[in-house]
C-alpha cells in the first residue's frame, strides 16, 4: 500500500515539475498593445472620487519590479479608501509582491489581528481575500488583500503561481497582481463599518479592473 501511494506522489510530482518547466521554461515575452495606465484607468468608480495619486520612488517601485500600478486615494461612503495594485506581465515576477505582514512591520505598523480569509461574490467573479487590522502611533486601518492572477483571485502566493502556469497553459496570459484596499479606521469608525465600506469599494472598482485586465491581456507573444 505504501509503495503505491510512493509511486502516485512520484507521479504527480513529476508531472508538476513538467508542467512548471513547460510554462516557465518558454523564452519568450509580451508585446502590450496601446492602453491607458492602470492609475488613470480606474480614476472614475462610481460612488469615489480621486483625492491623491501617490508616486512611489524610483527604490520602491525597482524593488517591486513593477510593470505598471496605482497607489491612489480615494474619498467616498463617507470615508477615505487607499487602493494599491501592483501589476506585472510576466510569470518571472510571480515572487515580486508580497502579503502586508511582512511589510507593514518594516514600516512601523503593527499587526493587531492574524489575518483571516474571506471571499466576496460579484456576479461570476468571485474574490478570495485576506483581511488583517494595523495601527501605527495611534493611527488604525483595516486592510484587504489578494494576489490575482488574471481572473483568478488566490490568498497565498504558491496558489497565484500555480494559477499563473494554468493561465499561460490555457490562455496565453501571465498577466498577475497584487491588490490592496486599506480603510482608515479613524472617529471611532468601528472594523464592522470599516469591513462595509471597503467592500462597497471592491465591489464598485473590481469591475473596472476586470475590464483594465481583458484589455491588457490583448498582447502579441515574440520571442526574445
Amino acid at each position: 500500500m505504501g509503495n503505491k501511494i510512493e509511486t502516485k506522489l512520484l507521479i504527480l510530482t513529476g508531472m508538476f515539475l513538467l508542467t512548471c518547466f513547460f510554462v516557465y521554461g518558454k523564452k519568450e515575452s509580451k508585446q502590450v498593445t496601446q492602453k491607458p495606465p492602470l492609475r488613470h484607468f480606474l480614476e472614475k468608480i462610481d460612488g469615489f472620487t480621486v483625492v491623491n495619486q501617490i508616486q512611489l520612488s524610483e527604490n520602491n517601485y525597482n524593488m517591486l519590479a513593477l510593470d505598471d500600478y496605482t497607489y491612489t486615494d480615494y474619498i467616498g461612503d463617507n470615508s477615505k479608501v487607499n487602493l494599491y495594485i501592483g501589476y506585472y506581465y510576466s510569470a518571472d515576477k510571480a515572487y515580486a509582491s508580497h502579503s502586508p505582514t511582512i511589510c507593514f512591520p518594516s514600516q512601523g505598523w503593527n499587526i493587531d489581528s492574524q489575518p483571516t480569509t474571506h471571499s466576496l461574490t460579484l456576479g461570476s467573479h468571485r474574490i478570495n481575500y485576506e483581511e488583517i487590522a494595523t495601527s501605527r502611533e495611534g493611527e488604525r486601518e483595516l486592510v484587504l488583500y489578494w494576489y490575482q492572477s488574471r481572473l483568478l483571485t488566490n490568498t497565498e502566493i504558491y496558489k497565484n503561481k500555480i494559477a499563473m502556469g494554468y493561465n499561460k497553459l490555457t490562455h496565453n496570459d501571465e498577466q498577475h497582481a497584487f491588490i490592496r484596499v486599506a480603510i482608515p479606521l479613524k472617529d471611532s469608525k468601528s472594523r464592522k463599518e470599516g469591513e462595509t465600506t471597503a467592500k462597497n469599494f471592491i465591489s464598485a472598482f473590481y469591475p473596472k479592473f476586470v475590464d483594465f485586465i481583458k484589455i491588457a491581456g490583448q498582447t502579441e507573444t515574440a520571442p526574445l
